[in-house]
């Protein structure tokens, strides 16, 4: 076989052949450079403070607010069309935040920059909603879970290569001399560069989302209409508001300000920071294949209540990195990123139906979308004037401290209203976490058994070799 057949038996093995796949590796590696981080960054470039930070983490989760009415969107229109429409108000609203960064206009940096990002967050929102629809009708019901592991997977990877560049071209950027917020609104221009691809997967996700209506159709499965705009109901949907507000508001209570405390306490650079968001897409390969077979055989809502839990410590990590030292960031964006791999994955398999109107699939996804983005909207403004209050008596260390312990009290609180929430018939976590535990301890044994038996068979094969030496010696004397 030939250099040339091999590369291409390789690539045809490797390159991924959905374009679903291709569309979650262009839209996460374009967002590592336009990245929560890298907003931060910039704000504390421009002079911003507390309440800057926490404008920079409410604005994406309030943004939210329109995926109401995404499924009435995709009612009226195919959803690749509403999600390319989407895609090109958040390219714009980039544009506009990295040109507010680098042209620093007096008075209106800041608040230029903040605008940019809204319109660019509530295209981002309403692309997702779209997306969720449309990567229900791409794939099938019997392997929705594994293909949205399988998406996890390659998003994840180009997240780790990606952001790895990105954070060395930013570093590098400013240590030649480049102002800090020039090379960092450069940086979200490059994720708009690359965002522009999206728009040739969008187009092959459209004919393969056609391919599969027309075999649901021949096949005799008709949708039912329903109404283009519904609210919860009292009653078991409340359920899911009330966790939805709980764990918005507990997230974002502290959302961006460990990174904000690392570059101004610790002394981390923003291309450090970029790095270990590289680092908490990249874990989501760990895992991400388990993840999925485990919510296409148990259900979703376990799975939801296993990482809701390693989530919760989350802020712990950064008091310990915070009063011991900055290394300790890196587990706590790994744990970070293993978990909420399998949080998006199970929230998918419990949140989003994989039959019916595309916007009949994701009514309960924006409901809980929206009602997230609201809490988490307004719990950063809550954390920074915490942590205003306590800094005009204390020490940063210590403001930044207390509002972590909040976050994660907070967090844990959420666990008993996550196992009120409805969701389709699942196990239940415990049962979930004991399965993969014994799972885990049958792989050891037979690794270690495996071993054992390895070194028998080379002890054998030694003792073997030295008694013939020693016969050819006694003939030879």
């Amino acid at each position: 076989m030939s250099f040339a057949e091999r590369t291409r038996r390789l690539l045809a093995e490797r390159v991924p052949d959905h374009p679903g796949y291709v569309e979650g590796i262009l839209v996460t590696g374009s967002r590592v450079f336009a990245s929560g981080a890298m907003f931060a960054g910039l704000v504390l470039a421009l002079g911003g403070g507390h309440y800057a930070i926490a404008a920079v983490a409410a604005i994406p989760y309030l943004a939210r607010l329109p995926q109401l009415l995404v499924p009435m969107l995709v009612r009226r229109r195919p959803s690749a069309t509403v999600a390319q429409a989407a895609a090109w108000l958040e390219r714009l609203g980039l544009l506009l935040a990295a040109a507010a960064g680098i042209l620093r206009p007096d008075g209106w940096a800041v608040p230029g920059f903040l605008a940019g990002l809204a319109v660019a967050m509530l295209g981002q929102s309403v692309y997702d909603g779209t997306m969720a629809a449309l990567h229900s009708e791409a794939s099938t019901p019997e392997t929705f879970g594994h293909y949205n592991a399988a998406k996890s997977r390659w998003a994840s990877m180009a997240g780790l290569v990606l952001g790895v560049l990105a954070s060395l071209a930013v570093d590098a950027t400013e240590r030649v001399g480049v102002p800090a917020h020039v090379a960092r609104a450069l940086a979200i221009a490059t994720g708009v560069a690359m965002h522009l691809f999206v728009y040739f997967a969008l187009e092959r996700m459209r004919g393969v989302a056609k391919e599969h209506l027309a075999a649901r159709r021949a096949r005799g499965r008709q949708t039912v209409p329903t109404p283009a705009f519904v609210l919860p109901v009292p009653g078991e949907r409340w359920a899911l508001v009330r966790f939805a507000l709980a764990w918005g508001f507990a997230t974002g209570i502290s959302l961006r300000q460990g990174e904000a405390m690392a570059i101004s306490i610790l002394g981390v650079s923003v291309g450090a920071i970029t790095l270990l968001n590289a680092l908490l897409v990249g874990a989501g390969l760990l895992g991400a294949k388990t993840w999925g077979r485990l919510a296409d055989r148990f259900g979703g809502k376990g799975l939801l209540s296993i990482a809701l839990v390693a989530l919760a410590l989350d802020p712990l990590w950064v008091i310990a990195a915070m009063l011991v030292h900055p290394l300790l960031l890196v587990p706590s964006y790994f744990l970070w990123g293993v978990f909420n791999s399998g949080w998006n994955i199970a929230q998918n398999m419990t949140l989003v139906r994989t039959r019916g109107h595309p916007a009949d699939r994701i009514r309960s996804l924006t409901v809980y979308n929206v009602t997230f983005g609201i809490a988490a909207g307004v719990a950063p403004l809550v954390g920074g004037a915490i942590l205003e209050l306590v800094d005009a008596h204390f020490s940063a260390r210590v403001s930044y401290g207390t509002l972590f312990v909040i976050a994660a009290v907070l967090r844990l609180s959420a666990y008993p209203l996550l196992r009120k929430m409805p969701a389709p018939p699942a196990e239940r976590g415990r049962y979930v976490g004991a399965v993969v535990v014994r799972a885990v301890r049958r792989a050891v044994r037979r690794r270690a058994a495996g071993r054992t038996r390895a070194i028998g068979r080379i002890g054998a094969s030694l003792g073997s070799s030295l008694l013939r030496r020693e016969r050819k010696s006694k003939l030879a004397a």
